[in-house]
């Protein structure tokens, strides 16, 4: 409530002041603006296709959280308000204006025109231009920025806030989604309407470019990458692919399982056919040995029968290559030729064999011939048999050796076969995430190709209303408050005493009253400076006969006292003294000067108030001893315990320090009464919280501002009635 109080009269106090310079602002802007231009301003719509808009991976349309949103968002509007995107658009600007000979309605105006001419000179204009060919131009027009940037034709287009191709124009197009919509609403305001439009349609196209770039950007590094790594599993992948081919034409391997389970078919049938060749033998050697113990008398006669035997070996010989035959090559005319002179030796040998022993027979009586022809035939029959077995046994080992091989082909096969199928799962897994990453780099072309502007930049006809109006107002606000706000700036900022209640705060001492400044009383025609004397004066005196109850001290010691000179003691110990004195009691003021006591190193040393004065003290009822500035001089220290009440006067404009706490505590430590404060040049706002209302001059202004301070919302005044 006191804020509130103090706030509100620091208002009274600078309200005129207020008025004056907002009188002041209001009109020096009025006269400045008064050759304002007028602006113009051209609107753009994009659809962004952010919340709404399909990609390939979902065809559905994508489906945002809304702080997924809002980034996505936030990311173009930086985009569009990014010093690049601003610059480029700037320079293409420039670019589309020196490409034109004369000023178009609709790609320059007049003035902008001849504003341009003084920019660039015709050199530089020929220098930069490259006749139909705008892109070509403005490379042109980057690499002058950017050699010579300090120079002042670069200066004047693009670091002058007054040029349409500098950052500071151009930042100040504004961006904002419509709603919670897919759609972005771009706006620029410049006094040439044609300048307007056509830099919102170059920043449609720079801004699209752009965010298509970095879209395809991110992806293509990965897209990279996998292809890269692609490449390597597919040579890996073929070096495995040829070892094992290497691997099979060395080994004379076309189909390893088909060759196994042929190799296994051969061998269980070889066995078989040789399991029953060793039957035949067996079975021949016993009817071979039988007859030939019948036929043992006739043993010589054969045995030196050298046709005979010369046609059985040569039988034996044509029976060993009828079995390799049988056995390996399988030739049916070949075989079927050394079958007939088989055939043909072994009549020859029966026909030898009848002629000769026609009419033999064996010891028991059994023809010869018939024993003959059976032991002949069982020879034969061996014979053919041994050299099959021999064929069996030389293919049984051929068979042992092609198992071991097959052993060892079949284990490295399937090693080199496993090394292939991890090759390509590899390949098959980086190929997937490679047609992946093509996939999104896809889905971001077409999702940055989905930045649509569905409201192509209009050329504004119209100007935009003048902010004249608004500017004068809005000057006359800010001169209204800036008094104000300086004097509430002064009052925080001032640490000097102002006010009792910050007096009785900084010296932790009781308030007893506030005197004012004499010339605020004085200029107050409605005021009664003497009336209103007696009354603060005596509140004080009844502050300070309220601290000596109890007391029967005679007479009444008052110390007046002030810690430093200059803050009114003896003028208002001299009041206090005369408005007692019309109260009829009788007062002695004991002041440090010539004619009454001497300020001295000794004066520390005074015990009794007759040291300092020859009257008679018991003859007054009331003694103020004014003592010098304690700080600054020498005291009393026993009158001053002695005192009734110390009474310690403080100017209001000065500032409360350490030294002044530290001295007021020695005071307090040598008296038995703790020291009361008393402020001197106190305003009338302070005094009013002291005797209330003044009678003052006021404008109904200031009347109702103290009644809202005092929150007195009807009339104070009784009725008469």
């Amino acid at each position: 409530m006191t804020n509130l109080i103090h706030f509100l009269r620091l208002l009274q106090r600078n309200l005129k002041w207020m008025f004056v310079m907002a009188f002041i602002m209001a009109v020096a802007v009025f006269f400045f603006t008064r050759d304002m231009p007028k602006e113009y301003q051209s609107e753009t719509e994009i659809f962004t296709g952010i919340t709404s808009g399909m990609s390939i991976d979902n065809m559905d349309g994508a489906k945002m959280d809304f702080f997924a949103a809002n980034n996505a968002f936030d990311n173009l509007i930086n985009i569009i308000k990014s010093r690049q995107t601003i610059e480029e658009v700037g320079m293409r600007l420039l670019a589309e204006h020196l490409m034109i000979d004369t000023p178009t309605v609709n790609i320059i105006s007049d003035d902008s025109w001849e504003q341009l001419n003084e920019w660039v000179s015709e050199e530089k204009r020929k220098e930069l231009v490259v006749l139909n060919d705008t892109d070509s131009t403005y490379l042109n027009i980057l690499n002058w920025y950017k050699s010579e940037f300090y120079s002042d034709e670069v200066g004047a287009l693009f670091n002058n806030g007054d040029s349409p191709y500098c950052y500071k124009s151009i930042e100040r197009v504004t961006v904002a989604r419509l709603q919670n919509s897919d759609l972005l609403r771009l706006s620029h305001t410049y006094t040439d309407p044609a300048i307007a439009q056509r830099t919102l349609v170059i920043l449609n196209k720079v801004f699209i470019r752009l965010v298509a770039d970095i879209k395809v950007a991110r992806t293509n590094d990965i897209v990279a990458y996998f292809r890269a790594q692609v490449n390597r599993a597919d040579q890996r992948l073929n070096a495995a692919e040829e070892k094992l081919k290497v691997f099979k034409t060395e080994n004379r391997v076309i189909n390893y399982g088909e060759q196994t389970k042929s190799i296994a078919m051969m061998k269980e049938y070889m066995e078989d056919e040789y399991q029953k060749e060793l039957a035949s033998k067996a079975s021949a050697q016993a009817v071979v040995a039988k007859l030939e113990v019948q036929l043992s008398s006739n043993k010589e006669m054969l045995k030196y029968s050298e046709s005979l035997l010369s046609r059985r070996q040569k039988l034996v010989e044509l029976n060993s290559e009828i079995a390799v035959l049988e056995v390996y090559l399988n030739d049916e005319k070949k075989l079927a030729d050394m079958r007939s002179q088989a055939e043909k030796i072994k009549a020859e040998m029966s026909r030898d064999l009848s002629n000769r022993m026609e009419y033999s027979r064996t010891t028991e009586g059994l023809p010869v011939k018939k024993l003959l022809e059976e032991w002949l035939e069982y020879t034969l029959a061996l014979d053919r048999v041994n050299a099959s077995i021999e064929v069996y046994e030389d293919r049984k080992v051929y068979f042992g050796e092609t198992y071991d091989e097959f052993s060892v082909i079949g284990s490295t096969i399937g090693k080199l076969e496993r090394e292939i199928t991890i090759e390509e799962k590899n390949y098959l897994e980086l190929l997937h995430s490679l047609n992946l990453a093509l996939m999104r780099v896809s889905s971001e072309t077409l999702s940055s190709d989905g930045l649509i502007v569905t409201v192509e930049p209009f050329f504004p006809l119209t100007p935009l209303p003048a902010k004249r109006l608004l500017l004068v107002m809005l000057s006359f606000i800010i001169g209204f408050v800036l008094p104000y706000v300086w004097g509430v700036l002064k009052d925080i900022l001032d640490l000097s005493i102002k006010t009792g209640l910050r007096l009785e705060k900084v010296s932790k001492s009781k308030h007893i009253g506030s005197m004012p400044w004499q010339k605020i009383v004085e200029s107050q025609s409605l005021l009664d400076s003497g009336e209103f004397k007696s009354k603060y004066i005596r509140l004080i005196w009844s502050k300070i006969e309220a601290e000596k109850e109890g007391s029967s001290d005679e007479p009444i010691l008052i110390n007046w006292m002030s810690l430093h000179k200059q803050e009114g003691k003896s003028y208002t110990a001299e009041l206090v003294k005369f408005e007692l004195e019309k109260m009829g009691v009788s007062v002695l003021h004991l002041q440090p000067n010539e004619t009454t006591y001497l300020v001295n190193d000794a004066l520390n040393q005074v015990t009794l108030l007759e040291e300092l004065t020859d009257e008679n003290v018991s003859d007054f009822t009331v003694v103020i001893l004014e003592h010098p500035a304690l700080i600054e001089s020498s005291y009393s220290k026993v009158l001053a315990s002695k005192g009734t009440v110390n009474v310690l006067v403080n100017w209001v404009g000065r500032v409360w320090g350490v030294a002044d706490t530290r001295k007021l505590e020695e005071l307090n430590d040598v008296s038995d009464h703790k020291a009361i404060v008393l402020l001197n040049g106190a305003d009338l706002d302070e005094m009013e919280t002291m005797v209330g209302d003044i009678p003052k001059e006021r404008s109904w202004i200031h009347k109702k501002l103290k009644g809202l301070s005092r929150f007195q919302f009807t009339s104070s005044v009784a009725s008469a009635s």
